[in-house]
C-alpha cells in the first residue's frame, strides 16, 4: 500500500467502523517486531471484538448482586490461581517492554484478558443464575479488573479510561493514565500447573457431553481412578464448571461408563440416566462398521504393490496415517461398547 498510489486505508473511516482502540490494536497486530506484514482490516475487527469483550466483562461483573455470604471454595482457589497468572504475565510483559517487543506485550495482555480472565476466571467465580456473589470475591475481582485496565491502557486508552472511571468514583487526579504500573507478586508454578490439568478434565467432561448430547443443565457424576498423585485443590472448580452431581475417587475401573484420560489418570462418566443405552450402543456399532469399512479400503490400497511402488512417498505416508487413525478409532469404539454393555 502506498499513499502516492492512493490505496492506503483511511484511518478515520476505520475508526468509524471499529473504534479508535480497535484500530490501534489491529495496527499492532499487523506489525510484530522484525516483520513486515500486509495490512489486514480483519485485525481491526478483532480489536473491536476485544473491546466488546472487555466491556461485556465489565457489565457482567458490575451487574452481580452482592450479599454477605460465605465464599465458595471454587472462588478461593480461582483467586489464588489468577493472582499467580497475573503476576507471571506482568513479569513477562515487563521483560518484553525492556526489549521493546511491543507487539508481544499486546499479545500477552490479550491472552490474559480474553483467555485467562474472561474465559476462565470469571467462569470459576460466576454465581449461579439469579444468585448473589460474596463480598470478598467481588472486591477481589474488581481489584483484578483495575490491574488489567492498567495493562490495557497503553494500547486501548479510551475504553480502559472509561471503565476505570465507572468502577469507582474518582477525581481528575486519580485518572488511569497517572496510576502506578501494577507490580508482580510471587508466582505459584505448581498451582498454575494444577489448573492446567483441571482445565483438561473439564474439557474432557464437556467433550463427552457434546458427543452424547447431554445438556449442560443436566448434572452427571464423575468417578476418578488415580494412577498417579494428583492435587485435588481444583475439585470444586471441576465440579462447578462440569456441572457434576458428585466427584468420587475410586480404586477400580467403572463399568457402564464412558471414559477419558488426563495424563495417566482415568475419568469415568456413567451413562445410566444420562443417555439411552440401547440407542448409544446402536450408534456406536454403526460408527464401528463404517470405520472398519474405511480401514478395509485403506488396507486394499496399501496391499496393492503397484500403488505402493508408483505413488509418491508423501501419499503413502498419508495412507498409513489414515490406517493408524482408523485402527485407533476402532479400538476406542470397541472399548466404549464394552464399557457400556
Amino acid at each position: 500500500m502506498s499513499k502516492s498510489l492512493g490505496n492506503s486505508p483511511d484511518p478515520i473511516d476505520l475508526m468509524k467502523l471499529y473504534g479508535a482502540d480497535g484500530v490501534r490494536v489491529g495496527m499492532l497486530f499487523c506489525s510484530p517486531a522484525g516483520n513486515d506484514l500486509p495490512f489486514d482490516e480483519g485485525l481491526c475487527e478483532q480489536g473491536r471484538n476485544f473491546s466488546n469483550k472487555i466491556w461485556n466483562a465489565f457489565r457482567l461483573v458490575k451487574g452481580w448482586e452482592v450479599a454477605a455470604i460465605e465464599q465458595p471454595d471454587s472462588s478461593k482457589i480461582a483467586i489464588e490461581w489468577f493472582d499467580s497468572k497475573l503476576s507471571k504475565t506482568i513479569t513477562s510483559i515487563n521483560e518484553n517492554y525492556d526489549k521493546f517487543r511491543i507487539s508481544e506485550v499486546l499479545m500477552s495482555v490479550y491472552k490474559l484478558v480474553w483467555d485467562d480472565f474472561c474465559s476462565s476466571y470469571l467462569e470459576m467465580i460466576k454465581p449461579a443464575y439469579q444468585k448473589p456473589i460474596d463480598k470478598t470475591t467481588l472486591a477481589t475481582t474488581l481489584a483484578y479488573f483495575e490491574e488489567l485496565l492498567k495493562l490495557l491502557h497503553p494500547f486501548m486508552p479510551f475504553i480502559s479510561e472509561e471503565i476505570w472511571s465507572l468502577l469507582a468514583d474518582r477525581d481528575v487526579k486519580n485518572r488511569l493514565i497517572v496510576t502506578p504500573w501494577p507490580l508482580a507478586n510471587k508466582v505459584d508454578t505448581i498451582l498454575l500447573a494444577n489448573e492446567a490439568i483441571a482445565a483438561e478434565v473439564i474439557s474432557g467432561i464437556r467433550t463427552i457431553r457434546n458427543e452424547k448430547n447431554i445438556a449442560n443443565k443436566d448434572q452427571v457424576a464423575l468417578f476418578v481412578k488415580l494412577n498417579e498423585d494428583t492435587d485435588k485443590s481444583f475439585d470444586s472448580v471441576i465440579t462447578k464448571l462440569g456441572n457434576l452431581s458428585s466427584l468420587t475417587y475410586v480404586d477400580l475401573k467403572v463399568d457402564g461408563a464412558l471414559s477419558f484420560r488426563v495424563k495417566s489418570n482415568e475419568y469415568y462418566i456413567p451413562l445410566a440416566g444420562a443417555v439411552n443405552i440401547k440407542e448409544e450402543i446402536a450408534t456406536l456399532k454403526q460408527e464401528l462398521k463404517y470405520t472398519q469399512g474405511f480401514l478395509n479400503s485403506v488396507m486394499k490400497k496399501l496391499s496393492n504393490e503397484r500403488f505402493v511402488s508408483n505413488a509418491p512417498e508423501q501419499v503413502i505416508d498419508i495412507e498409513r496415517k489414515k490406517q493408524a487413525d482408523a485402527e485407533a478409532k476402532i479400538k476406542a469404539i470397541e472399548e466404549q461398547i464394552s464399557a457400556i454393555q
